[in-house]
């Protein structure tokens, strides 16, 4: 795929998600309200079978993590969809970052299917609300997107993102020492164990709870996941963002996170962060995902009028709901 297609249609899909979400100058346009919190990852000598990754042959490394809420609207109510944005401090200087979702997939395959939805669910008004009957139009005819729907309109909330696992939607390419690749999509799996509870619960509470749940854990014990790798099969889709692989794919723990508690961006002394997932490094590459080759334009779109809003030049209005 061409280096220039993940800046495809970046502004038009930054400006498309502010009609619909609303435009809240300063934010990120998806996962606007998040938190940051700091700990540290060591690898465990199954990584390096799998990836030559510097991160990932044994050291310890510094880390953060940007726990956040979905949707646009940073002063709305936790959902049943959270994130987790990884970025890992390389010994030689460097980032790289690995980006998940509690949710398994995500809404489109190709560029031009999340285009069309996007269009569906454009508002008939300037802010009205999301246009619902184009939205069930539009996946009447796109089966796979209505699959995600539906099992992300079944899947439970998360109770504590302690207690939530965390998984990448497209599958990456892992590089060893002998140029050996293994296609895997990663877990963040939570050691404390998975718990969830009904959406609908969450929303009636406060828009904060998660965040001063975890925080009050973090004064107690350290918070561990263990990174997995779920490796894929021949025939397993590396490029289609909507399908899963079957459950049966073999799952190997290569390193375990440890996070001791938050920290914020003035103390990073990065007031971007943008945490593109095509920032990696030697030994992981991406797959020709066009929905993962897209994210990079996205991202530094929505980073860009982020930072001109919080420098007093906002590129849209402040729609509460």
């Amino acid at each position: 795929m061409p280096q220039n297609s993940q800046y495809k249609h970046s502004g038009e899909i930054v400006e498309k998600i502010g009609k619909i979400l609303g435009y809240f100058p300063g934010y990120r346009s998806l996962h606007a309200d998040g938190r940051f919190y700091q700990g540290t990852f060591r690898a465990n000598p199954t990584a390096r079978e799998y990836t030559r990754a510097v991160h990932l042959q044994g050291d310890e490394i510094p880390v953060t993590v940007r726990f956040s809420k979905g949707g646009g609207d940073p002063y709305a109510h936790f959902s049943s969809t959270v994130g987790m944005a990884t970025r890992f401090y390389l010994p030689r200087g460097g980032v790289t970052n690995l980006v998940m979702l509690s949710q398994k997939l995500f809404i489109a395959n190709t560029i031009d299917q999340f285009m069309g939805l996007l269009e569906a669910g454009m508002p008939t008004e300037p802010g009205g609300p999301v246009n619902k009957a184009g939205l069930q139009k539009f996946l009447g005819v796109n089966p796979n997107s209505l699959a995600v729907f539906r099992m992300r309109g079944a899947s439970p909330a998360p109770v504590s993102f302690a207690h939530t696992e965390f998984n990448s939607v497209h599958a990456f390419l892992y590089i060893n020492t002998l140029n050996v690749t293994t296609p895997a999509r990663c877990h963040w799996v939570p050691v404390a164990g998975i718990q969830g509870q009904p959406a609908d619960k969450i929303s009636q509470e406060d828009t904060d709870i998660l965040y001063k749940e975890l925080e009050e854990r973090l004064t107690k014990e350290p918070v561990n996941f263990d990174l997995e790798l779920e490796l894929a099969e021949p025939g397993d889709p590396l490029n289609d963002a909507t399908a899963l692989w079957p459950e049966d794919r073999r799952r190997i723990v290569i390193g375990r996170m440890t996070l001791s508690g938050p920290i914020t961006e003035d103390e990073l002394n990065d007031k971007v962060m943008n945490h593109d997932p095509t920032t990696l490094t030697d030994g992981i590459d991406p797959t020709d995902d066009p929905i993962l080759q897209i994210r990079r334009g996205v991202y530094e779109v929505s980073a860009a009028r982020r930072m001109g809003a919080k420098q007093g030049c906002p590129f849209g209005h402040s729609q509460k709901k």
